[in-house]
């Protein structure tokens, strides 16, 4: 029974004992000293201490957080690492000792697995040797393997999205370490990167946007803007007929200026680059910053109005060398001609037929006496179904011939024979190759990326290799160092836009085949039974065209090239003091030749344009050369030093000061080559008189008396341009937070630059921000608060700046040289104006990130207003002065709007295998108007001009006539109009009639609703993820060619407005009353009006599109295992599957040219097929 006892008593002290060692303590010390540490644990745990006094001398203060850790953590954690002691626990007891001089060495291979709480392994984990390069990644089982020595080593181990962890390796540190990473739904903890410093968004004031490499990853776009659609609220890329809808397109926040450029400022590892986004490699993204409001930009100044992207290039986490591997694949669908809604053969000869009877019936039979001259004398004038009408009226064919012949042309397709010529399937494929390593001396990441696109069209493409490297090393314990180049080399080659080798070039009813299938002999800029070509007396040559032949002829070959090298230094002078210094040299070279060959159609022509009837060639026999050539040199220098130090333990001071030199230099030169050969590459320009060809230019041509020599080469074939720039920038940066709750910042720069000095007070603009920030979830009372896991509040206002290089204050003229006589003359160009000054920009915001629910929600909230002034526009100018008109800085433009960022983790998914869900939702409103503009519009056809600008209405605005229906007034179709009193007119919009009151106002050209949904589903390996676009609330003109009134009594051959006649042409012909405007020889003499900018033409532009839908797979470790892979991975994407559009004619916007109404064609479909390896 005693022994009973005795076992019960010594089972209860054990179980004690392993309670006590087992129980878990959350501590906090910041510069505490190690006497108030001990005393601390003293109490937490119970355990007494022992130590000599001398032991704790020369201790430094303790600062430290360790959550949930058990007392042998802290005491490894604690005394054996941030103090430098030895500790042994006896009986209750913990004995303090100086550590021994020789402190076991540790040196081993570490293996170790990191999981979640959950226990399920985090794949891609971080694992480095604190203080050192030495680092590694787990495998998809979460597992690591690590070759670790040194006296007191520690591993750091991260995970995105997950709570970071420190682990002390010591002699009693077994062989296999578990580590379990805890879910961090701090959103405040990412760091911001700005080009110039990194901040914790936790002490930022700004509005900034981060995307990750994995965002950017969830699906492929092949370039950087596109893959930016939909990813941060507030930055929209639409071509609102003012841009060409690429990098141009995309605005932060709005349109910024009237004259300057518009589009974000681009960084790129920490300095602008003149390249832009289009030169950087996608798959080598680690991160990208958009700074939106001046706390955030400010620091770029005058370049900042527009917003700024930051992009920060991948480097190497692994001391093994990694090898990551992607392979794209893109096949689009061949274009659809269709949606155009252009009139087929059969339709065209209706037309065709409807208007010569007009003709012939009309009582003037004046028009009907026209077509039988040139039918007699020049049957080019006549399209070719007027000549069989014509031939059938004057009996040359029966009826039933005439019947026979226009069935055969109703049954030919050209647009369907010009796509299987000049069309092919596109493909494009991309492959990246990357390489990385952190050396023992070095971290170097090597990547090479290939992209080819084959464009869709039979011998063009459009090839780019591109080459970067970044290293990084630490020479001394004090000295950081950053270099690195990139280098692009694109190759293009396209055929040369001529008159003849478009879809339309033809009418729908020709054909390039002979009845028996040969090749035909297509009339192109000259009738072919001209007597001048049959008796060919003066070495005429051939006039024939065929596109079969002429696709393989007259390409331009271009060659783009951009080297972008820099190195950066960081020298630390004393702890939390830098002084650093960046270099960048960006070399950015194109050049394109474009060769039209000897036996090209389009040289054959213009050497018969130019031989005189007197049978004078006056251009050499031979192609045509033209090179074009563009060179940009551009250094950027900039000296910063960076201080920052925590006082007191509460109050962090974060600042920045430096300068900043730019120089940029562009030159350009073109020269054109006649007679031409490649092969024996010579040229007969020796015999070229450039000065008499332009004199020529007009005169009848030796092909007959209806053909006059055009289209030789002109003075401005042969020009040089020469632009140099200098820009010098100082500024300030400064940033304090108290208690890890209160921020502010502050923020002074001022900019120079030569366009402008002409008046000293305006060489320079000091352009500034402050902003304040409350991290509320710090305050005591939100402790409580569980379902609050971060709140911050932030505000900012300042001044940020813009410039327009194409102005200057002081005169400035363009050289050239009298073609005629060759002399030099001089062309004003902007007369000299000293008050000449950069754009500002004042910026308010007010916002809030937060994050809900242990993370499960996430995102922002923001209101801003962007104040334009001092914005470049035209004001008058009395005449008298020489100048109509002076740009100067008098305009005024408001950008104000909300913005909306959800992130929410539906379904929480802690690996691969688990069902997961997750929704991105982000939208923006922005209103723009103009607020003051010093320039009377003074005609209405100046008030309906899309560029003119309108106080109180967006800045890109579409203004209209309102349409009051046709009229016809004594034979005559008027398009008739409201003025502003509501009273119908029917003279023509161009007259005095039409005052600019009675212009309306149709809608922006600028959508005002942005928004973009993101749902990715995952489970066992498998993640689909669609992506939805929408743009509103804004309009555009569509379909106008409906409304216009080509044609001409000789039938629809050429036209001035319209690419096609579209099918709606019909409606004139077959329907009562003047619903529709006509056309042909009725709309050619007997319409009067403008059909441009009727109301009637202007409809909704909102639309939504699902721009991309992804089905991917990782392949699980047992298959990567055996082939030795880390991982692997497979997608399949599909593009542009759908779109709503709100307007009633179907069209989408993203086809049509807002401004002008033009249709263009739709985006086909396209299908992706990605691989991703690393090994």
């Amino acid at each position: 029974m005693n022994k009973a006892k005795l076992l019960f008593l010594v089972l209860c002290l054990c179980f004690v004992s392993l309670s006590v060692s087992a129980q878990e303590y959350d501590v906090d010390y910041k510069n505490q000293s190690i006497e108030q540490v001990i005393k601390d644990l003293r109490k937490r745990t119970g355990y007494q201490f022992v130590y000599k006094k001398e032991t704790l001398e020369n201790v430094q203060l303790i600062t430290c957080h360790y959550p949930k850790a058990t007392l042998e953590q802290l005491l490894d954690r604690i005394f054996y690492e941030e103090a430098g002691l030895d500790y042994e626990i006896v009986n209750g007891t913990i004995i303090l000792k100086k550590s021994s001089a020789n402190r076991p060495y540790f040196k081993r291979i570490v293996i170790g697995v990191v999981t979640d709480v959950n226990d399920e392994p985090l794949p891609g984990a971080t694992i480095r040797v604190k203080g050192t390069s030495v680092g590694v990644t787990t495998d998809l089982e979460g597992v690591f393997s690590l070759a670790v020595e040194g006296a007191r080593p520690v591993l750091e181990i991260s995970y995105v999205g997950m709570k970071s962890q420190e682990v002390r390796l010591s002699s009693r540190t077994k062989r296999e370490v578990y580590v379990k990473l805890e879910a961090d739904a701090k959103l405040l903890e990412d760091i911001i990167v700005t080009g110039y410093h990194n901040i914790k968004r936790e002490n930022a004031t700004g509005s900034y946007q981060l995307i990750s490499a994995d965002d950017l990853d969830r699906r492929y776009t092949g370039d950087v803007v596109s893959g930016l659609e939909g990813m941060v609220p507030g930055l929209v890329r639409y071509n609102n007929g003012f841009n060409d809808g690429g990098e141009s397109a995309l605005s932060i926040r709005g349109t910024g200026s009237f004259n300057a450029t518009t589009s974000p400022l681009v960084v790129v590892d920490g300095l602008p680059i003149e390249g832009g986004l289009e030169s950087v490699n996608p798959y080598n993204i680690e991160s990208i910053t958009v700074l939106k409001d001046a706390a955030a930009a400010s620091i770029y100044g005058a370049r900042a109005s527009n917003g700024v992207i930051v992009i920060t290039s991948k480097r190497a986490k692994n001391s093994r060398l990694e090898v990551n591997f992607s392979a794209d694949l893109t096949i689009t669908e061949k274009n659809d001609y269709d949606y155009m809604e252009w009139a087929n053969a059969e339709e065209l000869i209706r037309l065709e037929r409807y208007n010569f009877n007009f003709v012939k019936n009309n009582p003037s039979q004046s028009a009907w006496k026209n077509i039988q001259d040139y039918y007699t004398d020049n049957r080019f004038v006549l399209s070719p179904i007027v000549r069989l009408l014509t031939a059938k009226e004057l009996g040359e064919i029966s009826a039933d011939e005439l019947n026979i012949q226009l069935a055969r042309l109703a049954s030919n397709d050209y647009r369907k024979e010009w796509q299987d010529v000049w069309e092919r399937q596109q493909v494009t494929q991309q492959y990246n190759l990357a390489l990385r390593n952190r050396g023992r001396y070095i971290n170097s990441n090597l990547v090479v990326n290939y992209k080819d696109d084959n464009m869709g069209v039979v011998k063009e493409f459009d090839r780019t290799l591109s080459f970067s490297y970044r290293g990084d090393m630490n020479p001394a314990k004090w000295l950081a160092l950053e270099f690195g180049a990139n280098v692009i080399n694109q190759r293009t080659k396209h055929h040369i836009a001529s008159e003849w080798n478009s879809i339309n070039s033809f009418a729908p009813y020709q054909s390039m085949y002979n009845p028996d299938g040969s090749i035909a002999g297509m009339e192109a800029g000259a009738w072919l039974d001209e007597p001048s070509l049959l008796d060919n007396v003066h070495g005429l040559k051939s006039e024939r065209y065929n596109l079969n032949d002429e696709v393989n002829r007259n390409f331009a070959n271009s060659r783009h090239t951009n080297i972008r090298s820099y190195v950066h230094a960081k020298a630390t002078l004393l702890e939390g003091w830098t002084m650093g210094g960046m270099f960048q040299y960006e070399d950015i070279y194109e050049k394109s030749d474009a060769y039209r060959e000897a036996d090209s159609y389009d040289m054959r022509h213009l050497y018969n344009l130019y031989t005189s009837p007197d049978g004078t060639h006056h251009l050499p026999d031979g192609g045509e050369l033209t090179t074009r050539t563009r060179e940009g040199a551009y250094y950027t220098f900039r000296a910063q030093s960076d201080f920052t130090r925590t006082f007191d333990e509460r109050h962090l001071v974060e600042a920045l000061a430096g300068f900043e030199f730019r120089q940029s230099q562009f030159k350009s030169h073109n020269t054109l080559l006649l007679g031409y050969d490649e092969q024996s590459q010579t040229n007969n320009m020796g015999t070229v008189n450039i000065g008499q060809l332009k004199a020529l230019e007009g005169s009848t041509s030796a092909l007959g008396s209806f053909y006059t020599m055009y289209g030789a080469p002109a003075g401005n074939d042969y020009t040089t341009s020469d632009v140099l720039h200098r820009f010098y920038s100082v500024y300030f940066n400064g940033n304090y937070t108290f208690d890890h709750r209160y921020s502010a910042s502050f923020s002074y720069r001022v900019d120079k630059a030569d366009l402008f000095g002409a008046d000293p007070k305006f060489r320079g603009r000091p352009l500034w921000s402050v902003g304040v920030g409350w991290n509320v979830h710090n305050e005591a009372f939100m402790k409580d608060v569980e379902w609050i896991d971060a709140l911050k509040l932030r505000a900012s206002y300042g001044l940020t700046g813009n410039i327009a290089q194409d102005f200057s204050s002081y005169l400035t003229a363009t050289v050239g040289v009298n073609e005629l006589n060759g002399v030099r003359v001089a062309t004003l160009d902007t007369p000299p104006n000293e008050q000449l000054r950069w754009e500002k920009t004042a910026s308010f915001n007010l916002g809030a990130d937060f994050a809900l629910f242990g993370g499960r929600i996430t995102g922002a909230l923001d209101y801003y207003r962007k104040m334009g002034s001092d914005l470049l526009t035209t004001t008058d100018l009395d005449p008298t002065t020489g100048w109509s008109a002076l740009t100067i800085n008098n305009g005024k433009m408001v950008n104000r709007g909300v913005e909306l960022q959800l992130n929410g983790e539906i379904i929480p998914a802690r690996n691969p295998q688990q069902l997961g869900l997750n929704v991105d939702f982000n939208i923006a409103y922005n209103h723009n108007e103009v607020t003051s503009v010093n320039h009377e519009v003074t005609t209405g056809s100046e008030a309906l001009a899309v560029y003119t600008l309108h106080k109180g209405y967006p800045v890109h605005s579409l203004f209209s006539y309102r349409f009051a229906g046709m009229k016809d007034i004594e034979g005559i179709q008027h398009f008739g109009w409201y003025d502003a009193n509501d009273k119908i007119h029917y003279s023509d919009i161009n007259t005095e009639e039409f005052t600019p009151a009675d212009a309306v106002y149709s809608g922006s050209l600028d959508p005002k609703v942005t928004a973009s949904l993101v749902p990715q589903l995952s489970w066992q390996g498998f993640t689909f993820s669609a992506m939805f676009a929408f743009y509103g609330g804004h309009v555009m003109r569509a379909r106008v060619d409906d409304w216009t009134y080509e044609g001409s009594p000789y039938g629809y051959k050429s036209f001035s407005e319209i690419e096609a006649v579209p099918k709606s042409y019909l409606n004139y012909w077959t329907s009562t009353g003047n619903r529709y405007p006509a056309n042909g020889y009725a709309g050619s003499t007997n319409v009067v009006g403008n059909s441009h900018y009727l109301d009637a033409n202007v409809v909704p532009a909102d639309y939504l599109k699902l721009r991309t839908v992804v089905l991917g797979y990782d392949f699980p470790r047992f298959i990567c295992q055996p082939l030795h892979l880390q991982s692997l991975r497979l997608r399949i994407q599909a593009n542009n599957l759908f779109t709503w559009a709100r307007n009633r004619l179907g069209v989408d916007p993203e086809s049509c040219t807002p401004t002008g109404g033009e249709i263009g064609l739709k985006t086909p479909r396209s299908y992706t097929m990605s691989l991703n390896v690393n090994f």
